[in-house]
């Protein structure tokens, strides 16, 4: 049997060849790459709509975080109460010592009387009426600046408050919560109805700071009241400018937090001053971990849609079938190359053709027509002698 013989079963596999890449499949890859950066950017954009949704300027009712700026010193005006309803008692009076020269202030004797502990500190007491006094008619920015400890934080006046009680100072960081907070008495020459509370935290200390301040919050550069930034979050409205306060430290203030561990009650703790100026500062450049998040994400998600595509595009190119064509030439080749078999046995050898004109042979080795072949049988005996 003939080895190289075709096989009528068995179709040889037609010689396959990677496809080329033409500008249609260009165009699913644009058009790939262009619908992936469009999910992303909705997506970035989505988040910060649901950012800037949530950093509102509404203001808060009664209670609440209270923004507007208010005149805190000056005569105020009595209204007439509504026929029917009680009359507005009169703030009571509190007699406090004229304010000294600033010259002559001694900060150390006005933050004696406050001691370190739970306790609030009363607004209506006669002593933090005076420092109100004190700060609204003696102090001025330029000379509390003078005054100011080089290199004194919040956290350094907290660790130390009894040396450091009355220490004028600068704090520098994220203003939380401002409050507006009415004050019940008064003071023979100075009507005083409103102070202002605010919460901030040190940077980079991270203590926290309550400021009592006894007038409305200005900007320097336009003496304009200040718009600050804010955004609600749980019912409450929380600050994001950062700024800077000058002021004296009163106390340490202990008091207890929203978080409970184990049943247990868990005490903050923060540096209690009162401050002369409040005004805004930049921002310290702090990586944001969202703008991360979303940066790592888009990132991986790029990263993602190029090896998907880029595997489509040679998993078609070189698909399994061209593999198996590859496959099956190069056995070919081998076969090509090995050496031949030996032929069968009984098969005539090959050698030179009979010549011409042989006897029983005709032309080209072909027996002759017509002569008998050559008989097999043994020749007769001889005959026998006579006699």
């Amino acid at each position: 049997m003939n080895p190289e013989m075709p096989n009528p079963f068995r179709r040889a596999p037609a010689p396959s060849r990677p496809p080329p890449v033409d500008s249609r499949d260009w165009g699913r890859l644009y058009v790939m790459a262009f619908v992936l950066f469009l999910v992303v950017g909705t997506m970035i954009y989505m988040k910060k709509i649901v950012d800037a949704a949530s950093k509102t300027k509404g203001r808060p009712g009664p209670g609440q975080v209270d923004f507007k700026i208010r005149d805190t010193t000056g005569d105020v005006p009595q209204e007439p109460a509504p026929p029917g309803e009680k009359p507005v008692e009169p703030k009571k009076v509190v007699q406090v010592p004229p304010p000294p020269a600033e010259e002559s202030l001694n900060f150390r004797e006005l933050a004696a009387p406050f001691r370190d502990g739970e306790e609030k500190i009363g607004r209506e007491t006669p002593e933090f009426i005076n420092l109100v006094n004190v700060f609204l008619k003696s102090v001025t920015r330029e000379g509390l600046a003078r005054k100011i400890v080089p290199g004194l934080t919040a956290e350094k006046v907290y660790l130390d408050p009894a040396g450091q009680r009355g220490a004028a100072l600068r704090v520098y960081g994220r203003l939380i919560q401002i409050y507006t907070e009415r004050i019940d008495v008064t003071t023979p020459n100075n009507a005083v109805e409103f102070v202002y509370l605010g919460i901030m935290q040190e940077y980079p200390t991270n203590r926290t700071v309550l400021f009592y301040m006894g007038e409305k919050p200005l900007d320097p550069k336009t003496e304009k009241p200040i718009e600050f930034h804010s955004y609600r979050k749980g019912g409450d409205e929380f600050v994001t400018d950062w700024v800077e306060v000058e002021g004296i430290f009163l106390r340490q203030y202990v008091y207890p937090s929203q978080l409970e561990e184990e049943g247990r009650m868990v005490y903050a703790k923060a540096a209690a001053l009162f401050v002369k100026s409040l005004r805004l500062a930049p921002k310290p450049q702090i990586a944001d971990p969202r703008g991360s998040f979303v940066f790592i994400v888009g990132g991986l998600g790029v990263v993602i849609a190029v090896i998907v595509v880029v595997a489509g595009v040679m998993a078609r190119k070189y698909s399994a079938g061209s593999l198996r064509m590859k496959m099956f030439q190069l056995r070919k080749h081998k076969e090509v190359q090995a050496p031949a078999s030996p032929p069968p046995a009984g098969a005539q050898p090959p050698g030179p053709p009979p010549e011409a004109g042989a006897p029983g042979k005709g032309e080209g080795g072909a027996p002759a027509a017509g002569a008998p072949p050559p008989s097999q049988e043994p020749p007769p005996p001889p005959p026998a002698p006579a006699g």
